[in-house]
């Protein structure tokens, strides 16, 4: 019996270290390779792609001239359907535009209702009195410029809320946050209240999901402690919209996390058959007593024995 049980003993430690080894495992920072790459980090850091319009951004359209009554300007919320409303002048789909398509396709729109001077479609040139007026071409007839180019058309995006990054793991606020095309790993992990003391520090990843067309995404290992402790910013990347930063649990709280699961079922059986049986043990004591009170109505006198033992009196 002692030989199986140190055997088993045995088994239970080499699944505990293997659980713990199996967590231990992370990813190296291929600090070189990095550096010599053309990641974006902090001192290195890029501009951002055209901005392309999508659900749910805010749309700033203002036309200097609009018809009498029916004035545009304001805000729009470029709804899910991608639209923006113009109000008496209809909708607009925008998503998918950046703000000169979408000022084009705007002004297009807005042809329907107004006149071409009065969405600034006519080139204009100063005459000998320095007053403008509309440029003609050789046969007679106003000269158009291009849509994108109308100084009496103005839209822009108030309000980026579909470009955003997301902090996953084991942070004080976990979630979804904007990006603003400046914001570093170490930003993130600011923003998102920092680490749970549950949390593994040298193990950090930046996942960054592949552009279309691509084969597959792109893990960057971070390595935290060059970052805070020796301001080493060759792991701390520049965010790009739709980065998942993940900030992984310490493996021996994974562990025992894994234990905890893995006993619940065997403690909830426990406790039920432990209150089982004392609430049996306590009908079976309240029924002796009820027993022991019942009979002639009088109560019953004993007289105690003295145990025959040598000595007694």
């Amino acid at each position: 019996m002692g030989r199986t049980e140190n055997i088993r003993r045995a088994g239970l430690l080499l699944v505990l270290v293997a659980c713990v080894a199996s967590g231990c495992q992370t990813v190296k920072t291929p600090e070189e390779k990095i550096a010599n790459s053309n990641i974006p980090s902090e001192f290195k850091k890029v501009t951002m792609p055209e901005y392309v319009i999508e659900p749910p951004d805010i749309v700033l359209v203002e036309v200097l001239e609009a018809a009498p009554g029916r004035p545009i300007s304001g805000e729009r919320l470029v709804r899910p359907d991608g639209k923006i409303s113009l109000g008496w002048y209809g909708e607009v789909y925008v998503a998918g535009l950046t703000i000169s398509e979408a000022k084009e396709k705007i002004i297009f729109h807005l042809r329907k209702f107004l006149h071409d001077e009065t969405l600034g479609l006519y080139e204009e040139e100063e005459d000998a009195d320095g007053y403008p007026h509309v440029k003609m071409d050789k046969d007679g007839k106003p000269m158009h410029i291009n849509p994108r180019d109308s100084d009496r058309v103005f839209v822009d995006v108030t309000a980026y809320n579909s470009k955003n990054y997301y902090v996953l793991g084991d942070v004080a606020a976990p979630g979804r946050l904007p990006i603003t095309g400046n914001e570093t790993v170490l930003d993130a992990l600011e923003f998102a209240g920092g680490l749970l003391p549950t949390a593994a520090p040298q193990n950090v990843r930046l996942v960054r999901p592949a552009p279309p067309g691509a084969c597959c995404e792109q893990t960057l290992p971070v390595n935290l402690a060059a970052i805070m402790s020796g301001g080493d910013s060759t792991t701390n990347y520049q965010l790009m919209p739709g980065d998942r930063l993940v900030v992984y649990r310490d493996p021996i709280v994974r562990t025992t996390v894994f234990l905890d699961r893995l006993a619940a079922p065997f403690q909830t059986v426990l406790n039920a058959m432990l209150q089982y049986s004392f609430t049996a043990r306590s009908v079976e004591f309240l029924s002796l007593g009820v027993r022991g009170t019942t009979g002639t109505g009088t109560a019953a006198t004993t007289t105690p024995t003295l145990a025959n033992q040598p000595g007694a009196r």
